[in-house]
């Protein structure tokens, strides 16, 4: 991101005015590019979204896209001290409206990204393997353990065989030791990728399981070997990476597994539902 923010400063004498507005904004706020979406950040400089466009190409993207991706992972690279310091220090310069709204923005293109990108084969592949598999174990450590939790209240309803492995004791490992070939492992692991987690899932994985895994990148630890791999981006002005997108991926697979299963899990979702009214909800 530097380099680019350098080379925007050196050219920014050279740009039409138009653009001169986009590179003031960019060079006083770089993180904005990362977490703002690019109609609202065109918006902000007072030009278009085409304008935007035409900046990224003029610093050698070719798209805006590729130009945002920079930025985006320079965000993530930042240590969560240095990504709180930057909260509190936009907070005093621009206001507090101004990061939530950032922080919904990015809430927002993470969303829309996993939508956007969404292979329906691959979450229907997804669906089919943990449907027919005969035990499913829900991987995640870290603080994404708690998606694993609310993966199993919903989904128990459609499938259940499904189990997630405490992380307390020895560890999640502990509890994969029935893994065995023809099971599904689902794993969670997002950046920072908690060590944890990655040990679990490659134990399963030497077990014989199948990999349904849902990451933030290509390059995350065994993605190569995932059998399923779905991608949601994390990126947020928070400290910590953003959840909204992982609990969209999450109801998304169970909606297409409660689409593609018999009618016997129709029956089994009203079992549930008369269980809990009767037990844990107030008439």
């Amino acid at each position: 991101m530097l380099k680019v923010l350098d080379t925007l400063f050196k050219i920014t004498p050279t740009l039409s005015p138009k653009l001169k507005n986009v590179a003031k904004l960019i060079l006083d706020q770089p993180n904005a590019v990362a977490t703002t979406s690019m109609r609202a950040l065109a918006k902000q400089a007072g030009v278009t979204p085409p304008t935007m466009i035409r900046l990224a190409k003029e610093l050698g993207f070719e798209n805006y896209d590729k130009f945002r991706q920079v930025f985006q992972a320079s965000v993530n690279d930042q240590g969560f001290g240095n990504r709180a310091s930057w909260v509190q220090q936009s907070s005093e310069a621009e206001g507090l409206p101004s990061i939530i709204h950032e922080l919904a923005e990015s809430g927002h293109s993470n969303i829309q990204h996993f939508y956007q990108n969404l292979n329906m084969e691959e979450v229907c592949r997804a669906a089919d393997l943990i449907i027919n598999a005969p035990s499913v174990y829900v991987v995640a450590a870290g603080g994404v353990h708690w998606m694993a939790a609310y993966l199993q209240y919903v989904g128990i309803m459609a499938v259940p065989h499904l189990r997630v492995p405490r992380t307390s004791g020895v560890g999640l490992m502990e509890g994969l030791i029935p893994i065995a070939k023809d099971d599904v492992v689902l794993t969670m692991s997002y950046n920072p990728y908690a060590k944890q987690g990655i040990e679990a899932s490659q134990f399963a994985l030497s077990r014989g399981a199948r990999m349904i895994y849902l990451t933030d990148s290509k390059a995350a630890p065994l993605a190569s070997e995932a059998d399923v791999l779905l991608l949601q981006k994390t990126t947020s002005p928070l400290f910590y990476p953003s959840m909204v997108s992982i609990v969209s991926a999450i109801e998304t697979l169970i909606t297409v597994i409660v689409a593609r299963s018999d009618e016997k899990v129709i029956k089994a979702i009203s079992d549930h539902e008369d269980v809990r009214k009767n037990s844990i909800y107030l008439s």
